[in-house]
């Protein structure tokens, strides 16, 4: 993390044009606490956590390794992905399976293009 936490809660409270007063009720802290929080290297995470939902933001990226930001990012690729599977059936089993209509439905559209 290049910046400090408190900084990065700074430039966020910024972004929302959000009053230092008006975050400082929110979180039930006294706003000359707000300006330590700005300056803060850690913080606690349930107070981070509360800035965050008040906020709208996930503050807890910035301490995430870029070796995990790589595979939440591939998580979200085979989430949309599909998965195509063989699986050997005989007639009797797919009507069974009550799959005939849609089967068909399949060919004919490979069928057309």
């Amino acid at each position: 993390m290049d910046k400090i936490i408190g900084q990065i809660i700074e430039e966020r409270l910024k972004a929302k044009n959000m009053e230092v007063t008006e975050f400082a009720k929110l979180i039930n802290r006294e706003r000359t606490n707000v300006y330590n929080i700005f300056k803060r290297k850690s913080i606690n995470t349930e107070l981070l956590k509360k800035i965050g939902q008040i906020l709208n933001y996930d503050f807890f990226i910035h301490f995430l390794e870029p070796e995990t930001i790589e595979k939440i990012k591939i998580s979200d690729v085979v989430k949309e992905s599909k998965v195509f599977v063989e699986i050997p059936m005989n007639e009797s089993e797919i009507v069974e399976l009550g799959i005939t209509e849609k089967i068909v439905k399949v060919i004919n559209q490979k069928k057309n293009e």
